[in-house]
């Protein structure tokens, strides 16, 4: 019976080991042969945002830096945005409306017929006044979007992004913590982008 349990054992962790060479060779041959992405993008933003009974219109514009790795079928990387924002309602009580905004996330897409393209992505967010520097908000932003590639490495694209401020920070107080009236920002983008691979 023990040299039954010892042989078992033994073949199991050689077949798990030889499992595990075979998926970690793939895995390393596939980033081999990605390129690196470097994508800067321009947004124009179109929204509506709810903040407990309060509700208005959101517009701005965002820069973006994507930077990644990509194949001739998919592609995944890191997300930096930095915008600015005019909220048509009092957001806060002090009644401020233009906000600078942005953040940084990942994101995972693919592309289709060397034209079109499809992504989703994570944006950790934050949000401040530009006439009170001491109060912030941070969130979490989930974006999907397709492309289209009208001239050599230049796309079209937009997305539906959805917005959650969950957390405040005051330079006042020093602290940070939740807030009693989550801020949600729901809105689309048309943006222009230029892909470059190295």
């Amino acid at each position: 019976m023990n040299i039954l349990k010892e042989y078992t054992v033994k073949h199991t962790n050689k077949n798990f080991y030889l499992l595990t060479t075979i998926i970690l060779s793939l895995f390393f041959s596939e980033i081999t042969h990605a390129s690196f992405l470097v994508e800067p993008h321009f947004s124009s933003v179109t929204a509506k945002f709810t903040r407990g009974d309060k509700e208005g219109d959101v517009s701005g514009e965002v820069s973006g830096l994507r930077l990644g790795y990509s194949d001739t079928n998919f592609m995944i990387g890191l997300n930096f945005e930095k915008g600015h924002y005019t909220y048509d309602s009092n957001l806060t009580d002090n009644a401020y409306s233009h906000f600078s905004g942005g953040g940084v996330g990942t994101f995972i897409g693919f592309h289709f017929f060397e034209r079109v393209r499809i992504w989703s992505g994570y944006l950790n967010s934050a949000l401040e006044s530009n006439t009170n520097s001491s109060q912030r908000f941070f969130g979490q932003q989930v974006e999907i979007g397709v492309g289209y590639r009208v001239w050599q490495n230049v796309l079209i694209n937009y997305s539906y992004f959805n917005n959650y401020f969950t957390q405040e920070e005051s330079d006042i107080t020093g602290k940070t913590g939740s807030i009693d009236e989550v801020i949600r920002v729901v809105g689309s983008k048309i943006s222009v982008s230029a892909i470059f691979i190295f």
